[in-house]
């Protein structure tokens, strides 16, 4: 019986290591890739589209809400959103979308739970995500 124990020791070790994942399925992330950080939301446009009186992201000085956060890992993408009316009062409160698995498939284009994201960066600092289907360009900044 001992023998048989010490012979599943070392497979019991060898088979806990740390292996190539991270365990959520993004096992080619490059630890530098430019969107892993803290962003928060500085300016929300809109560029195409009615919209009115539509609530929006929270990000001014005199808003109700927080300011809007995505936070990328290795790992996991998190979404922290806050919605206010164009006078800054709260519209919804927050909801956190994540954490959910992403990947860098090229070209600036990053998919969050198998759908696209377009990110253009600005320096080192800042990006620029489209949003409605291109009619409100985000603008987030590194924290």
């Amino acid at each position: 019986m001992k023998k048989i124990l010490f012979l599943f020791i070392p497979l019991l070790l060898i088979g806990c290591g740390d292996g190539d994942g991270d365990g959520n399925g993004n096992t080619n992330v490059d630890p530098n890739d430019p969107i892993i950080g803290t962003w928060v939301l500085v300016n929300e446009e809109i560029v195409g589209g009615d919209w009115g009186d539509s609530c929006r992201g929270c990000f001014m000085e005199n808003d109700a809400g927080s300011p809007d956060t995505f936070v990328f890992t290795s790992s996991d993408v998190t979404k922290s959103v806050w919605e206010c009316r164009n006078d800054g009062s709260l519209c919804t409160d927050l909801e956190v979308y994540g954490p959910g698995n992403w990947e860098n498939v090229g070209s600036n284009i990053y998919e969050i739970e198998g759908e696209p994201l377009q990110v253009t960066f600005i320096g080192n600092n800042q990006m620029q995500t489209p949003f409605e289907d291109g009619d409100i360009v985000q603008t987030w900044e590194r924290q």
